[in-house]
This record gives C-alpha cells, structure tokens and sequence, in this order.
C-alpha cells in the first residue's frame, strides 16, 4: 500500500470511527471498508481501556462507558490486518502506554486525541516510535499548543520536519455541532504560528461544509468523524458523516488544488490563446461608408467582434478626425486611415 503525506496538492483524508463501531469488531470492518470505498486515505480508531482513561474511583460510570464501547487489543490487530487486506491505512488514537506498546507495530504514524494535547508522558513514548504525529487541539489555548509543540521538538528534534509534525485545529463540540462555532479562521494562525509544520482540522460540525470550507482554506489534513447512519444513540454518529459525504469531501479535495495551479500567470494560456482573445473582444469600426475628408463623430461608431484594428479601449482617439481615404462601412481600420480636423 502506498501511504500518503499530507500536503497542499493532496489533502490526507482520515475517516475517524472513532467509537461509533460500539464495539462490535464486524461493524467496525463495514465502516472502515465503507470509508475506503468512500475515498478516506485512512480509517482511524481510539484504543483504550475504561479504568486506564478514567479514574475508576473518581468516575466509575465513565470507566463501565468507556468498556462497553471498547474493542479488544486482539481485535484491533485483526483490525488493522483487515484494513492492509482492503488497502486503507489503518490509524488508532492509543490512549494509555500499554496499548502503544502493542498497538505501534500496526501503525505507520501516530494521532493524539485533543485530551492528550498536555499528557506530556505520553505524548513522549509516542515520540520515542520516531513516527509521525498528528496533534488536535481542542480545548488548548495558543499557549497551550505552542508549549506542546516546544515540548516535541525538544523531545525529538526530527520532529522539525513537516512530514513529521502536522497540528489539526479542534473545536470539540460534542452535544453541540453548531457551524457557528468551527471557528476555521484559527487555521490561519496556526499556519503563521508554526510555519514549519502541517496544517490541518479535525471536524465535529454537522454535515460537511465545514470540511469543504477548511479544505478551501488550505487545510492539508482533515479528520472527519464517521458513520453509515447518524440516527444511532451514541453522539458522536450525529456529527459523522455518511458515506456519500465522505465522497464528496474526497472529490472536492482531489479537484480543489486544480483551481491553483498557474497563480503567476495573468491568462490561462493553455485556453486564452491569442485567437480566442481576438474572436472575444471588440474593436472600433463604421457604421457606414465614409469618403475621403469626412469627419468622425461618435455616433458613427460602433464596437463590435472581432477584436482586429484599433481596439474598442482606443474608440475616443478616431472621433473628430478626418478620413484620408474612403472607407466602407465595418471595414477593419488603422490609424493611418485618420489625420487631423
């Protein structure tokens, strides 16, 4: 299979099922086939234990949530074998050290969820991997990110390099995906922050649009939460996006670069050739037959196609002159044709 890196003439495009399988091992293999059909470059799981994400004495409803949605480190390495069979990179969020341990063999780069953005110590065995690093950064500050990222780069200095650092702007609004709060303008100054990495966004907005938008405004990498039906109890179905979403996502980002490719030329040379220039625009010529010494005025004029002669940009430099010789009516002229009143 050949992996992607994200960059801006090839948006990477990561399918996030996230929990939406419900930890059912068969459903997660249809949504992650259905998300391959659908164009993603990669399909993305979270890996985790309840009592290894939560503390179990503090919250014990939100450990039994978070194991009854789990799947087993056994069925995400049967996971990630299925998705080199149907060929889709196959990405997991690991959120406790164990499972990284297990879990990395199985992955070509790495994802930290937005809740992990200031969980140093894990944020360093991922960089002990020497694999690349997806950062989300919801819920995080400027200062927030900026300190992370100093931390990674500290950490592990090969992660300078823009294949190896790309940074999602997150606004984590589960329970409430109002577009109104996508805020895609913070893309901009992450860019002009971190001029160095990937730029990217993570989105938990209803629909797509707001995938389009990001990608329209120069995001490299995008992360959209994924589902085959969003009427399902669990939340985060109801900011995925469904299959025929998802393609059109791809489509869009596949076409969008085309749009860009000739930025310092004035013309589309390829097309506006200089016949095509010609047979669009106008020129000055007569709207009747002229004989020698008769004088312009404007209403004798008329713009017409094609563009040969004088140019109808020029139409004010023949009125009021005499002719010097006849002329016939739409007739191509020149200036040689005109002298002074």
């Amino acid at each position: 299979m050949n992996l992607k890196t994200p960059t801006k003439e090839s948006v990477f495009l990561i399918a996030e099922i996230g929990g939406n399988h419900g930890g059912n091992l068969q459903y997660a293999k249809k949504l992650a086939l259905l998300a391959k059909e659908h164009g993603a470059d990669a399909v993305k799981f979270q890996t985790y234990t309840g009592d290894k994400l939560v503390n179990q004495t503090l919250d014990p409803e939100r450990v039994k949530h978070f194991d009854n949605m789990k799947l087993s480190l056994t069925d995400f390495i049967e996971l990630a074998e299925y998705c080199t069979t149907i060929g889709v990179e196959f990405m997991s969020s690991v959120w406790d050290e164990k499972s990284l341990e297990i879990i990395n063999p199985y992955l070509t780069r790495h994802k930290l969820g937005s809740g992990d953005l200031t969980n140093y110590k894990m944020i360093s065995s991922i960089l002990d991997t020497g694999k690349p690093l997806i950062l989300s950064t919801a819920m995080a500050s400027m200062s927030e990110v900026q300190q992370a990222i100093k931390f990674i780069k500290i950490s592990n200095t090969q992660y300078d390099k823009l294949s190896m650092l790309t940074v999602l702007h997150c606004v984590a609004m589960y329970g409430n995906p109002d577009p109104d709060y996508a805020n895609l303008g913070f893309m901009d100054r992450l860019k002009k922050e971190f001029p160095g990495l990937t730029v990217g966004y993570s989105d938990h907005v209803r629909g797509h649009f707001a995938v389009i938008a990001a990608i329209a405004r120069g995001a490299e990498c995008i992360e959209v939460h994924f589902t085959d039906n969003k009427d399902q109890e669990f939340r985060d179905h109801h900011l995925s996006v469904l299959p025929e979403e998802l393609k059109t996502i791809r489509n869009f980002a596949d076409e969008f670069p085309r749009f860009f490719i000739t930025p310092e030329c004035d013309l589309v040379v390829k097309v506006e050739t200089a016949q095509r220039i010609e047979e669009f625009r106008r020129a000055v010529y007569l709207n009747r037959d002229f004989i020698k010494g008769d004088v312009v005025q404007e209403k004798d004029l008329v713009m017409l196609r094609p563009f040969q002669g004088i140019g109808a940009q020029s139409y004010k430099d023949i009125i009021g002159k005499k002719c010097l010789i006849n002329i016939n009516a739409l007739e191509v002229l020149n200036y040689e044709m005109f002298g002074d009143h």
